[in-house]
């Protein structure tokens, strides 16, 4: 039966791909129905696509579209643009999909109606050796699906070796900080036994008062053993260890 192209308002009616097309498929996708695409607006929608004979000359298909390579109704008149005129194409090129979702047939002045043609139809149009070519494109695009695959794979695993490293390097980097940290503050913390004991009467640098606390603090990284002194009139001095 091929594609039969529908005027959306005529009666018009074109045929399109006799005996060309091989197989019809309907998926559900998600597609923009945003009629001026100025806005998004996804909905799960039931997508049909013809695949179709190109032949041994024509223009190939388009290689863009991430599931599938496609062509278009206008493959079937060579109304090609300019850069993608007709060539003899390689087995790999010779099919493609034409999409007759008509999601947008208002837009576009018509609609699009697939089936696939009889084995015979195919036979006497494209030919007896189509369907070998057909397992040969397969083959082909099936093996270029492989690598892809494969290496998307490799990249991926490049990937996560190369942030394991960088992980390990950080934490490295981290436990030396931290070594570093725990260093300095025993090295303090060995000071404080210079400090007289909570409640003892100390004079340091003429000032006179108790000690009313000792111990460590951290002060843009450096670590400092000290005590606070407290006169009788309440005021407070900070004294580091090395001054008792």
């Amino acid at each position: 039966m091929a594609i039969i192209k529908q005027g959306y308002q005529t009666f018009d009616k074109e045929i399109l791909f006799f005996g060309r097309v091989i197989k019809v498929i309907t998926t559900t996708e998600q597609r923009n129905w945003s009629d001026t695409m100025d806005y998004s607006d996804y909905r799960t929608t039931s997508c049909t696509y013809a695949m179709i004979y190109l032949g041994h000359h024509g223009v190939p298909g388009d290689t863009t579209h991430p599931a599938r390579i496609m062509t278009h109704v206008n493959a079937q008149t060579g109304m090609y643009p300019n850069t993608y005129a007709p060539r003899d194409l390689k087995v790999h090129e010779r099919f493609a999909w034409v999409d007759c979702t008509n999601l947008f047939s208002d837009r576009f002045g018509y609609s699009l109606k697939a089936d696939e043609d009889a084995f015979g139809d195919v036979m006497l149009h494209c030919g007896a050796e189509i369907y070998d070519e057909l397992a040969a494109f397969e083959a082909h695009h099936a093996a270029v699906r492989d690598a892809r695959i494969a290496e998307s794979a490799r990249q991926e695993a490049i990937r996560k070796a190369a942030e394991e490293v960088e992980k390990a390097k950080k934490a490295a980097r981290q436990a030396k900080r931290d070594a570093k940290e725990a260093e300095l503050k025993a090295s303090a913390e060995k000071l404080l036994a210079r400090i007289p004991a909570k409640g003892t009467e100390v004079t340091v640098d003429g000032f006179t008062g108790k000690v009313f606390w000792t111990g460590v603090s951290k002060y843009y990284g450096t670590f400092t053993a000290r005590a606070g002194v407290k006169n009788a009139k309440g005021e407070v001095a900070w004294v580091p260890a090395e001054k008792f």
